[in-house]
């Protein structure tokens, strides 16, 4: 009888509720986390290190820069893809840096035809048929006189780099 009797108060007994998990918080904090990363995200694969003495100029531009060399003026010196190449403040005689009536930068020129020429020979051994891009991505100190960047374009030129674009902060990054 005993044994019927817990039969009976078996289905009578109080069940226990299923406890709820609330995920509201934490699906808040994905979603953040989600907005957070896509702000941050980059499409452009290109580095570019900035040395010291150059201040970069603001811009609302949204377009991302192409891969190309990096050409980087400041008031004392000129770096193509982080190596020196002229240095205005150790080098006495101008004469040696300038060619073409002064519109050509000739350490600039000789360095850009051996990045080009590396660039092709590269190019040919891995048996690539894509054109060379000829294009320089320039970073430049806002201070510098329009006079020096213009001598940088027509020395850019010279050497095969018709198509450049210029590197600058965005307003947000300032």
């Amino acid at each position: 009888m005993a044994r019927n009797r817990a039969i009976r108060k078996r289905g009578r007994r109080k069940k226990l509720d299923l406890m709820e998990l609330d995920i509201t918080s934490l699906l808040d904090i994905l979603v953040i986390l989600l907005v957070f990363l896509l702000k941050s995200y980059s499409t452009s694969n290109i580095i570019i290190n900035v040395p010291e003495g150059i201040t970069l100029p603001t811009s609302s531009s949204e377009s991302p820069n192409n891969q190309g060399v990096i050409i980087q003026i400041s008031k004392e010196k000129i770096w193509v893809n982080n190596t020196e190449v002229v240095d205005y403040v150790n080098e006495p005689n101008r004469s040696k840096i300038y060619a073409h009536g002064g519109r050509l930068v000739t350490p600039l020129y000789d360095e850009l035809v051996r990045v080009k020429e590396s660039i092709e020979l590269t190019n040919k051994q891995a048996n690539i048929d894509k054109a060379f891009s000829a294009v320089t991505n320039l970073v430049v100190d806002k201070e510098i006189k329009y006079i020096e960047i213009k001598r940088i374009l027509y020395t850019a030129a010279e050497a095969g780099f018709k198509s450049y674009k210029f590197v600058v902060m965005s307003e947000e990054q300032f």
